[in-house]
């Protein structure tokens, strides 16, 4: 085969990468995004049973199994409960006063939209209009909540791509200089995406603490993020990379809850957000900057378990790669050693030891 025909196949493997990436994203993404739709959506009616109980029905059935419904005697204790995000939101049906909806955008804004339409079309069916109290609104200048999500997202890029980048630029850099190279970019990312995204364009705000937690937290899960690809590059090479970016990426981002919450997803990718490490950081980041750290304790443990489960699943793998390039390295030793003695023949076992004969 001539070297150009060589060059045409190798050259026509790279169509490979593009139809990955195509594939693995439409289906994941597509997948996940497309049709939001409750799945056991806590939610409250307020009101004494004979009132309530119609309505409550109501949402237990259409969707089937879409809204998980409870009753509450007082709007007090809606507010409590929503607050701290054991509801997704309570709704008072009276007629005098207007019926009210309350949610708490900062637990998620896209389910607390959704929330607020369902109930508004209830008040509407009664020719009421709906008055929303929010218990934990989200900044002014963040109402979608879309920067927190993209925080996550570049905290996620910022570890992945800076280990897959020196696996292909320094393949041999000594590991404790590898890993100084990642946690400082594991740093640096954060800082950089809330510098931009806080006094840049004054989405991110909060306490001194708050803040301080909030990049706390994004380092350390990049960090684990980045540790978990280093496992995979160290027991798979390359193709540790492309398994990085299904779990880390591909999986991860749709099934965090930023652009559509958990409970608005389908089934697979909602049953990946109760543990898969996207969306712990992403409610880590939730309850640093508005629920006082609520809940971040949880969330640290899930990412931890995380490294350590990894670590576990590839300690063979990683172990079977370093013993084989370990003999490789003591065979190329050999063959040196034994030239630089002269020898006029040199023969190399498999296992590095060698044989020199005249």
């Amino acid at each position: 085969m001539s070297t150009e025909s060589k060059e045409l196949r190798l050259a026509s493997l790279t169509l490979l990468l593009p139809l990955y990436i195509a594939v693995v994203f439409s289906t994941n993404y597509f997948g996940a995004l497309h049709a939001p739709k409750p799945h056991g959506v806590k939610v409250a009616i307020v009101g004494a049973p004979s009132s309530t109980s119609r309505i409550a029905h109501q949402l237990s059935t259409r969707p089937r199994g879409g809204f998980d419904v409870s009753r509450l005697t007082s709007i007090g204790q809606a507010r409590e409960l929503v607050g701290a995000r054991k509801l997704a939101g309570a709704y008072r049906p009276s007629q005098r006063p207007t019926p009210v909806i309350v949610v708490a955008t900062a637990a998620s804004a896209s389910l607390a939209t959704f929330v607020e339409a369902r109930f508004r079309e209830l008040a509407a069916a009664q020719n009421r209009l709906l008055v929303v109290e929010d218990v934990k609104p989200l900044p002014a200048n963040n109402a979608s909540e879309s920067p927190n999500f993209f925080f996550i997202v570049i905290c996620t890029l910022g570890g992945f791509l800076t280990v897959t980048a020196l696996g292909f630029v320094a393949p041999t850099l000594p590991e404790p200089q590898r890993l100084g190279i990642v946690a400082a970019a594991c740093l640096l990312a954060p800082i950089v995406a809330y510098l931009i995204g806080g006094p840049g364009y004054d989405t991110f705000s909060g306490s001194v603490g708050a803040i301080l937690a909030m990049l706390g937290l994004g380092a350390l899960y990049a960090f684990a993020v980045a540790l978990i690809t280093r496992l995979l590059q160290l027991g798979f090479g390359g193709l540790g990379a492309l398994i990085g970016s299904l779990v880390l990426i591909f999986l991860n981002v749709p099934s965090s809850g930023g652009s559509v919450a958990a409970p608005l997803l389908p089934g697979f990718w909602r049953f990946l957000s109760h543990f898969w490490i996207g969306a712990a950081a992403l409610d880590a980041n939730r309850s640093a900057l508005y629920f006082g750290g609520s809940g971040v304790a949880n969330d640290v443990l899930k990412m931890l378990a995380w490294v350590a489960a990894w670590a576990c699943l590839l300690a063979v793998p990683i172990h079977i790669r370093s013993t084989r390039r370990a003999r490789g390295s003591l065979g190329f030793r050999t063959i040196t050693t034994s030239r630089r003695r002269g020898a006029t023949s040199v023969s190399v076992a498999v296992d590095g030891s060698a044989e020199a004969g005249q």
